[in-house]
């Protein structure tokens, strides 16, 4: 029967595999791709607002519809707007994670 050698400490920084992992690993340099995969990855909360009047929220939803967006959408838009720096809806959609 054949013997199996099995070591148990590893020498991780003198791999060359161990480096290619390492570098594999590494976050990605590009700040806005790491924004971008932080908000993407984040987990959900439940927003919403108190009670608005009805003709504003029906203006809201026809806004959103002439411009054939969600209502997360278009209020995304609103922020982005407004000067908050927020990813394209895509980078951030949570359900291509």
């Amino acid at each position: 029967m054949a013997k199996v050698s099995v070591n148990l400490e590893d020498d991780l920084d003198g791999d060359d595999s161990a480096r290619k992992i390492k570098e594999m690993a590494a976050p990605f340099p590009s700040v806005s791709r790491a924004k971008s995969l932080a908000l993407k990855d984040a987990p959900r909360v439940q927003f919403s607002f108190t009670n608005v009047p009805k003709p504003i929220k029906e203006a809201f939803a026809a806004e959103a519809k002439k411009r054939r967006l969600t209502q997360k959408e278009l209020l995304y838009e609103c922020l982005r707007a407004g000067g908050l720096d927020i990813p394209a809806n895509a980078e951030i959609d949570g359900r291509r994670r």
